[in-house]
């Protein structure tokens, strides 16, 4: 990243707020892009995807009232 605001999993999860794994997703995830960093682009077979957590549950779109 270019140092600006970038979305995870976390950020749409229903447990943003309260996960006990998140601080441990988000460093773990920062480890993964600097080691993507580190390689070249032209590795074709490496897919450059974040971590998934087995605790991820999307949040509903639609805010019902």
């Amino acid at each position: 990243m270019d140092g600006g605001v970038r979305e995870t999993m976390c950020t749409h999860c229903i447990h943003r707020e309260v996960c006990l794994y998140k601080q441990t997703y988000l460093e773990y995830l920062r480890a993964s892009e600097k080691m993507y960093s580190d390689y070249p682009d032209d590795i074709s077979f490496i897919e450059k995807t974040d971590p998934n957590c087995i605790h991820y549950k999307k949040k509903s779109d639609v805010n019902l009232r």
